[in-house]
């Protein structure tokens, strides 16, 4: 089993998916300690967000870290930018 704990490759990876959240049409609101933000620790985790990467591109819900119930506003961004559900060869993690 893979810890959820930021490491040095998954902030290379939240680097990228927080850049391409930063250049979308801010259409919702990411929280502080998003995933899609750069630099805050679910950002740097690579669990975390291989599921996030999964959940955007297979159209399945993402969930905000700070508000229980409510969309993840990075991942309500790549949505709007990614319309079409486009299957990922990796399974979800376990326990996220």
């Amino acid at each position: 089993m893979i810890e959820n704990k930021p490491t040095r490759d998954g902030f290379e990876l939240g680097f990228y998916l927080a850049r391409f959240a930063d250049r979308a049409p801010q259409i919702a609101e990411r929280c502080f300690t998003c995933a899609f933000r750069q630099g805050t620790d679910p950002n740097g985790c690579a669990p975390t967000l291989m599921t996030a990467l999964k959940c955007v591109m297979e159209g399945e819900p993402f969930y905000c870290h700070e508000t229980p119930g409510k969309l993840c506003g990075g991942y309500v961004v790549l949505r709007a930018e990614t319309p079409e559900k486009l299957h990922t060869p990796w399974e979800f993690a376990e326990g996220i």
